[in-house]
């Protein structure tokens, strides 16, 4: 009988024999944090079952004993009967029922996405499989895989705490901690928003005063750069222009802002084309969307507007639903840190920021649906990525080292970045490709069939902040120029705070059928 999950405390490897060199693989690069760690790290194989022990039985036991499962995810693995047959339906039970985390990473090709395992998030990318990099590649994928592992085993904390999460093939992953990921040298000091937001101090004097609400407020105009990526005379060249585009500013305190970009209302066709390169089944079908116009943030929240929402004090009469933590984030204490966007926030304590900017303003803020989302990011384009048929580092972040549809080449930043530094889209907003993964309000649908065509959320029957699966768009530093297309998804549950998960807001226009 499976143990409660307070008593779990391993790692429970899933793995074919003929994988067993990945297995010894992770445990060299894992080998300091198990020493570190006493018996709060522990990984488990069967290469561990004692000499005449029965070999099922010990097996039951240690998957009664696991609190994280990894699944090392091969052709073999899944031509293995009982692995598919036994051990991930019981591993896979156990994350339903008790809360045991799932973590998988593609180490070959195969049929993954036949399987119930597709329904959890990779840990890496499924559409580059370790033993397609390249040696330093494997080793900062190993070394993420171990990060990610110990994350996985941290307390939870409060109600929101991660189970296993769920995603899409070629989607993100992770969870609240504090180790830090291989980074390269700090980007450069970035080009402003325009207005210039002012970096929060990093410890306040005093309770933050409440922000001006905006919804009064006349839309003022915002000075921003655009750019498109073309092909000329055989090489990729980007092509900027000035563009004036209005908004809001959001005074948080401290001398801290928040830009707020006006959407038009409009109508688009959602989803991607059966022809787009690196394209997923759950992208359609396409439909078309027509929404009303809204406010949403013109770069993801940064670590400083995060701090501010956190030290704001509640309305007389009120109480905040969930404390926030005043620097979540794995990328933080470095020079640019207050511009770079918070990451390491789970979906209910994103939602616990909305509530308070609402509570504070009187305005509908939530997080955007993902119509919302896809919508704002394409404004007006229906080519993968806002600035044309394929990306560039030049553009976005992500990893650059890899290109799309034979697009360039470039830097792999390894880390986030300041907001703002890249060029916007043609309505003003900026990272909306790429840096961190960005929350919707949506429960993830494995396609569209169904799907809304008013621009509001797609919610389950009971709408709660309990496990079910919920959107991410726009890829991250740590992910492939695909897994950042304007189409394309990723679902996570929402007690996932990883270190390339972040999000913007929405202010709604005030209309209670348009506000969830």
């Amino acid at each position: 009988m499976l143990q409660s999950a307070p008593e779990r405390r391993h790692v429970f490897i899933s793995y074919s024999h003929a994988d067993r060199d990945w297995v010894e693989r992770l445990q060299r690069m894992m080998a300091p944090l198990l020493r570190g760690s006493g018996q709060q790290l522990r990984l488990w194989d069967d290469s561990q079952i004692e000499p005449g022990a029965t070999w099922r039985e010990a097996i039951e036991l240690a998957l009664a004993q696991a609190r994280v499962a990894l699944l090392l995810v091969s052709d073999a693995f899944l031509a293995s009967e009982f692995v598919i047959n036994e051990e991930v339906p019981n591993l896979l039970a156990a994350a339903e029922a008790e809360g045991v985390r799932i973590l998988w990473v593609s180490l070959s090709p195969s049929f993954v996405e036949e399987t119930p395992i597709h329904r959890y998030q990779a840990v890496l990318p499924p559409s580059r499989p370790l033993e397609a990099m390249d040696p330093v590649e494997v080793k900062l994928a190993l070394k993420a895989i171990g990060l990610e592992i110990r994350k996985a085993l941290q307390p939870p904390q409060g109600a929101g705490a991660p189970l296993g999460f769920v995603a899409k093939s070629a989607s993100p992953g992770r969870q609240e901690g504090s180790g830090q990921t291989p980074q390269s040298n700090p980007p450069e000091t970035p080009r402003p928003l325009a207005p210039t937001p002012a970096p929060a101090p990093a410890v306040a004097s005093a309770p933050a005063a409440a922000p001006a609400p905006p919804h009064a407020a006349p839309l003022q105009a915002f000075s921003v750069t655009t750019a498109q990526l073309l092909r000329l005379g055989g090489a990729w060249t980007v092509e900027r222009r000035s563009l004036d585009v209005r908004g809001r500013q959001l005074e948080l305190g401290d001398g801290v802002s928040l830009p707020l970009i006006a959407i038009p209302a409009g109508e688009f066709v959602m989803g991607s084309p059966a022809d787009e390169p690196e394209r997923q089944d759950d992208e359609g079908p396409r439909h078309r969307v027509r929404l009303e116009g809204f406010l949403i943030g013109q770069t993801p929240i940064t670590q400083a507007q995060w701090r501010a929402v956190a030290r704001l004090v509640p309305p007389l009469g009120q109480r905040w639903q969930r404390e926030l933590p005043l620097n979540p984030s794995n990328f933080s204490g470095k020079p640019d840190s207050d511009q770079r966007p918070v990451e390491q926030v789970s979906w209910q304590q994103a939602i616990e920021c909305c509530r308070r900017l609402a509570a504070i303003t009187g305005d509908a803020y939530t997080l955007p649906s993902e119509a919302q989302w896809e919508y704002a990011c394409r404004a007006g384009t229906t080519t993968p990525f806002a600035f044309g048929e394929t990306i560039s580092p030049e553009l976005a972040n992500y990893r650059g080292s890899e290109s799309y549809a034979n697009g360039p080449k470039g830097e792999y930043r390894q880390q986030t970045t300041p907001v703002g530094m890249f060029a916007a889209n043609a309505w003003g907003l900026q990272d909306m490709h790429g840096n961190v993964w960005e929350w919707c309000l949506d429960h993830w649908h494995g396609d569209y069939e169904g799907a809304p065509f008013d621009g509001g959320p797609w919610l389950n029957k009971h709408d709660d902040e309990s496990g079910e699966t919920r959107l991410l768009r726009g890829g991250s530093w740590f992910y492939y120029p695909g897994d950042c297309r304007s189409a394309c998804r990723g679902h996570v549950q929402p007690g996932n705070a990883d270190f390339n998960v972040g999000f913007r807001v929405v202010c709604l226009p005030q209309d209670p059928s348009l506000n969830p």
